[in-house]
């Protein structure tokens, strides 16, 4: 049952030189894109301490600054201020109490582990002049530190683990892979003050005690056990899956499940105290749900849930909105480790393997599975702490001598591919290209390794089926019609604005008081646009800020009512900010459509922001001759 260094083939004790230097240059090179990225600007919603970090984070100002735990009457002064986030949604009415009785909404472990760095922002806030209000710039930098450093921490604990069973080589590559080829990049680096870091590290502290622990059993060690989980429930609920690895650590098979329960009975101090420690663990959340709504458990998610029955598995691991090997394909690989952990190590595949499928059916069965805004499956971060066992198993494997030199040549230019594919990934995410939320497969091919996407890629966001079949200069654009809006006199009434204009005097002002445009009308068979043709519709669109929640449509009617209907957002990674963009997309005309029908092009203001519209267009594509 006990798990020995040689087993895997590492040197009992190793001091892994080249593994050290490679976490310490791994986490240069974090430092550097910390830098390049620092989102240290507050006053917009990339903060650091923005979104679900603000309902993570609110603990600690409310408490120590505010002393307004319950109310938080002044998170309306941080919104006007830093605008952190889009609304409210961090703390809600406790229900059955006062008006203006508030509870947080996310629990309190991260508040926890931040406490240092807050005490360091604040005052460096005091010396450098800032407002001491928990959302200034210091406060940003300090929690920015701290997830760095938590995150070397982590990198350092799995470091040590690994070296338990595999050599320094093998060591090196899992975690350079794990840092360079994985979505751990985004939230070890960028992302650093959510959870997902933190519980990274949590469970690499945790595996390396549950280790000493069935290698030399001690009640202090046993302690640490309950405690690390407890913390990780604290941050997470549904980390206690985490449980399964002590239980299970050391169990391959019937004879070392019985034994497992012989040295549990025998040590038994030890079980009591592990839950002690985990009681300890998570008692502040039960002292502060007591505190605001009177009872020690309260689930704050509001209609938030798990629906185990129907988990959302495969679009999890799969989908192109957020599947997991999707963006981080390297990680198949991963999985593949399995094999030779399990030929070599059964006491530790089993348990590492139940949990990751505990742990995948529970992230899959979250209502909201994909998360939020993120670069592939999130949840599912915390987890490499546990795979990296499979993935020195798998290494190892390709490393072994007498390996036919096939092999790791094939893992090793997959894992280069992967590595940089990985990374440019993340460099568009970081600049809007890959979505946050709404990714689709036609989306993700068209602006698959590309920097500067067209508008027509970008419509393939809303409008996944619209696009040419050939590249654009395949094509002839005529065109159908234009407006300008220079005919008709400016007028608030009609949204006719004399104020800008793209190569003309007027433009027409998109507000929410105007939702509709004016429209752009084309009778097919006049304008000789037949079924299957593919029509241009654009538009040049110029906004202070942004020309959000408006969008370009095409539509193609038959007696008032859409045979086809095409809209797609003004506002894209590509757009400029007080500059005329261009904006268009391309469709194809329905298969049942008659000469009788008509096409129309015009903007929508479905409530978004203001913004100039002008040379609204619609041209047929017609194919160049060979």
């Amino acid at each position: 049952m006990q798990a020995s260094a040689t087993t895997l083939g590492a040197p009992p004790a190793a001091r892994g030189p080249v593994s050290l230097a490679a976490v310490l240059v791994l986490f240069v090179l974090m430092l550097q894109a910390r830098l390049w990225a620092p989102y240290w600007s507050t006053h917009n919603v990339q903060a650091i301490l923005t979104w679900d970090v603000m309902g993570y984070y609110l603990y600690l100002p409310a408490r120590f600054i505010y002393h307004d735990l319950g109310r938080l009457a002044f998170s309306g002064d941080i919104l006007r201020e830093y605008s952190p986030t889009g609304s409210f949604y961090q703390a809600f009415q406790v229900p059955g109490a006062a008006a203006g009785q508030l509870v947080m909404k996310y629990p309190i472990g991260l508040a926890l582990l931040w406490t240092p760095f807050f005490w360091l922002g604040h005052w460096a806030a005091g010396w450098q002049g800032y407002p001491q209000d928990g959302f200034s710039a210091p406060y940003q930098i300090a929690i920015t530190c701290g997830g760095l450093l938590y995150a070397l921490l982590g990198l350092g604990l799995l470091r040590r683990l690994l070296l338990h069973y595999f050599t320094d080589a093998v060591a090196t590559v899992v975690l350079a892979t794990l840092v360079l080829a994985t979505n751990y990049l985004e939230y070890a680096v960028y992302d650093t003050a959510m959870p997902h870091n933190y519980l990274f590290t949590g469970y690499a502290g945790l595996l390396l005690l549950v280790r000493r622990w069935h290698l030399r059993p001690t009640r202090g060690v046993a302690f640490g056990i309950g405690l690390v989980l407890g913390l990780l429930v604290l941050i997470r609920p549904s980390e206690a899956v985490a449980a399964v690895l002590p239980v299970l650590w050391g169990v391959g098979g019937l004879a070392a499940a019985r034994a497992k329960l012989a040295l549990l009975r025998q040590r038994w101090p030890d079980v009591l105290l592990l839950m002690l420690g985990g009681v300890l663990g998570v008692l502040p959340q039960g002292l502060y749900w007591k505190w605001a709504t009177g009872h020690w458990l309260f689930y704050s998610y509001g209609d938030q849930h798990f629906s185990f029955l129907r988990p959302h598995v495969w679009a999890v691991l799969f989908s192109f909105r957020k599947g997991w090997l999707i963006y981080s394909p390297l990680l198949a690989l991963v999985l593949l480790g399995f094999g030779p952990l399990w030929r070599r190590h059964r006491g530790l595949a089993v348990p590492v393997l139940v949990y990751f499928i505990l742990n995948l059916w529970v992230v899959s069965a979250w209502d909201i599975w994909w998360y939020g805004g993120s670069i592939g499956c999130r949840a599912l971060v915390p987890s490499y702490a546990a795979l990296a066992l499979p993935w020195g198993a798998g290494v190892a494997w390709l490393l072994a001598p007498g390996r036919r030199r096939a092999w790791p040549l094939v893992a090793g230019a997959a894992a280069v591919l992967f590595t940089d594919l990985n990374i440019f990934q993340h460099w568009q995410y970081q600049r809007s290209i890959i979505h946050p939320e709404e990714m689709n497969r036609a989306y993700y091919f068209a602006v698959f390794n590309k920097t500067m996407p067209t508008p027509a890629d970008y419509a393939k966001l809303d409008e996944a089926h619209t696009g040419l079949p050939r590249d654009a200069r395949y094509y002839h654009a005529r065109s159908l019609g234009k407006l300008n809006f220079d005919q008709a006199p400016p007028d608030e009434a009609t949204g006719i604005s004399a104020a800008q204009g793209y190569f003309s005097r007027q433009s027409y002002f998109s507000t929410g008081a105007h939702p509709y445009g004016p429209a752009l009308t084309v009778a097919l068979g006049a304008a000789g646009v037949w079924p299957g043709d593919y029509v241009r519709a654009s538009c040049r669109v110029f906004s202070d800020y942004g020309a959000w929640g408006d969008k370009l449509v095409l539509t193609v009617e038959r007696d008032g009512k859409a045979l086809a209907w095409y809209g797609v957002r003004l506002q894209n990674p590509a757009s400029v900010p007080r500059s005329w963009d261009n904006a268009y997309f391309d469709a194809r005309v329905p298969a049942d459509a008659r000469p009788t029908d008509v096409l129309k092009v015009y903007v929508l203001n479905e409530g978004g922001a203001a913004c100039f519209i002008d040379d609204v267009e619609a041209a047929v594509m017609e194919p160049l001759k060979p």
